[in-house]
């Protein structure tokens, strides 16, 4: 069988090697001819990731593929509906899907159909821990908690002195460990005062 391999994590402080050695250590025990491995940093929300375009441009290509194959289902996206549309791409060019610590293949209807029955069950999960989240939310708000990440205490006076003496705003940030968006919030509620 001609496969192709993928691996991703989400921050370059993870290692990428654990997975591409299950990966291969599957293949060679399955005798898999790996076509192309990808791979990919990045966060799992995201569908625009380099490694993973080029792997959707090779199964539509004419290069014949019989299977992706990854470590987990959450390596390829996070979302349900999104594992499910790159099902559907693969199965409409004739590629299957193999995750090795799911025990899920979908070259075989039975693994398929417990594809499809696993992603329903995770995405009725995911919206329960939501609604679950959001209760607790607004229990604790009518109890008089303050769900909110607490304030940071900013010096905006010597904020305000590095940016008269021309530091870029975004050295400033940097120094404070904070985003653009908070020190613009933060200035536009000095210029309120």
């Amino acid at each position: 069988m001609k496969v192709i391999t993928y691996s991703r994590v989400s921050t370059p402080k993870q290692d990428l090697s654990l997975q591409n050695q299950e990966l291969k250590k599957f293949c060679d025990f399955r005798n898999f001819e790996v076509v192309r491995h990808f791979e990919d940093v990045g966060s799992g929300k995201k569908i625009e990731r380099n490694g993973f375009q080029a792997l959707i441009e090779l199964v539509q290509s004419p290069i014949e593929i019989d299977a992706l194959v990854i470590h987990k289902l959450d390596r390829m996206g996070r979302s349900i509906k999104d594992l499910i549309n790159i099902v559907d791409l693969l199965e409409s060019n004739q590629v299957g899907l193999i995750a090795i610590s799911n025990n899920l293949d979908t070259t075989t209807k039975e693994g398929r159909l417990f594809f499809y029955i696993m992603s329903a069950i995770s995405e009725y999960e995911r919206e329960l821990i939501m609604e679950r989240t959001q209760l607790g939310i607004e229990n604790a708000k009518a109890n008089g908690k303050v769900c909110n990440r607490p304030k940071l205490n900013i010096d905006m006076v010597s904020v305000n002195m590095d940016i008269i003496s021309g530091i870029p705003k975004s050295v400033i940030c940097k120094k404070l460990g904070i985003s653009k968006s908070t020190l613009y919030n933060r200035l536009k509620i000095l210029k309120n005062i």
